[in-house]
């Protein structure tokens, strides 16, 4: 039974090496491919404006479409892939460990830190929250018995009014 198990994985290996060598094989013929193009493109921009010229817009090209693609996968947010706690997790806070609570301290800082960049305000308030949560489950310091409004009021000081 042990020999048929062990044929049964070797043929799954073989044929799974197989398909990663056809793979491999028809991406290397696909990347020769794409520099002919991408030659052929630059010897018709050459003899149309010159050669600084072509290899000027080709490689700005270049760059902009892998700038534009690395900005399309950082747009994803990281904080989604974080579990956010329930209820229960808030209960069972009290009986993590330091180094459990100073790693949820690390990743609400990330999170946190994100949201500023982002410009994303609710996230940001709600990622300041969890910071303040941590450190006070690590005894650092003692809320503040009220919840402090951080709304800027409509009152300006700094103006003085015409009289």
């Amino acid at each position: 039974m042990i020999d048929q198990l062990t044929d049964s994985l070797a043929d799954l290996a073989r044929a799974a090496a197989r398909k990663c060598a056809a793979f491999a094989a028809i991406a290397i013929v696909m990347l020769i491919g794409a520099g002919f193009l991408l030659a052929a493109i630059y010897m018709a921009l050459a003899a149309s404006f010159g050669a600084i010229a072509a290899a000027t817009a080709l490689g700005g090209t270049l760059v902009t479409l892998g700038l534009i693609a690395l900005a399309i996968i950082l747009q994803r947010d990281p904080g989604d892939a974080v579990d956010q706690p329930d209820a229960d997790a808030h209960m069972a806070a009290g009986r993590k460990s330091e180094d459990d609570m100073l790693f949820d301290l690390l990743v609400h800082s990330a999170v946190t830190g994100y949201a500023t960049g982002q410009g994303n305000k609710p996230r940001m308030q709600t990622g300041f929250e969890q910071i303040v949560g941590d450190l006070e489950a690590l005894g650092v310091f003692d809320r503040p018995p009220g919840r402090v409004d951080t709304a800027p009021s409509d009152e300006n000081h700094n103006t003085k009014m015409a009289g």
